[in-house]
């Protein structure tokens, strides 16, 4: 009896720590923070939102899973590239100055929120380097001129009765669609982008850079640039061969992302 006993207790505790076969369904942490779904068609579907510091995190993937083992699973994102393309058109003018118009089209995917161009800031690199730091009087926030400084800027006497009367409003030229009119002819330019929307609630997005372009421009030229934006791949993150482990009903996963920090994900029933 004690035999029998002991090799039923053996049986239960070998077979009660394996992996099982079918690991098909959706894991998800104990506040369902980080969610993964592995479906039966071997593609997967992972979420993420926590809050860090004073904003929120979204993430979100889908792809490829394979199981190589029989205690890890392998991942891959079905987008392995978010390099934004660059549409460069050149056209020549009679000025004596370089002028580079960037304009901004924004697709809007898997999002309940309308971003517009103000929400993304957009920073230009010139032969590597960064445009706006060369150029610290393009703030990314409007500026107001008041009237004193307006009339000042003109040689003309100031008003000494409303002389903090706001003139004008100069609109950022750092976020959005702007031009720029670099000092001297260059062979490279790319954008980096952030998304940093004004009119809702404060969140942390991936920053997104677009292709680099090789072209001469010189004094003279016009170049006309159209940056498309796929809205949801600031919120996309890329999954490269990442491992996952299985323990029992359990996905241990070790985000790459948050210093490897370890996360046990629980399927649910």
């Amino acid at each position: 009896m004690k035999t029998l006993i002991f090799c039923t207790a053996t049986v239960f505790i070998f077979f009660g720590c394996q992996t099982p076969l079918n690991i098909e369904g959706t894991y998800s942490s104990r506040k369902d923070l980080n969610k993964f779904e592995l479906c039966l068609d071997s593609t997967f579907l992972y979420t993420s939102l926590c809050y860090k510091g004073s904003s929120f995190v979204n993430k979100y993937s889908e792809g490829k899973w394979s199981r190589i083992d029989k205690n890890t699973v392998v991942i891959n994102s079905r987008i392995t590239d978010n390099i934004i393309p660059l549409q460069v058109e050149r056209v020549n003018t009679s000025d004596s100055i370089i002028q580079i118009c960037q304009n901004l089209v924004i697709s809007q995917k898997r999002n309940q929120y309308k971003y517009k161009n103000e929400d993304f800031l957009v920073t230009p690199y010139i032969e590597e380097n960064n445009y706006l730091e060369l150029h610290p009087e393009l703030s990314d926030e409007p500026i107001q001129i008041t009237k004193n400084e307006f009339l000042i800027s003109l040689g003309f006497e100031p008003d000494t009765i409303n002389s903090s009367e706001v003139a004008m409003v100069c609109h950022p030229v750092k976020r959005g669609s702007y031009c720029i009119y670099p000092e001297k002819p260059f062979s490279n330019i790319y954008f980096e982008i952030e998304k940093r929307p004004k009119t809702v609630e404060c969140r942390t997005f991936y920053r997104l850079r677009t292709e680099k372009v090789n072209i001469p421009v010189q004094l003279g030229d016009l170049l006309s640039i159209n940056i498309a934006l796929n809205d949801f791949l600031f919120s996309y993150r890329i999954f490269d061969n990442e491992k996952i482990k299985l323990s029992g009903s359990k996905l241990i996963f070790k985000d790459k992302e948050d210093n490897n920090k370890k996360n046990k994900l629980y399927i649910k029933n």
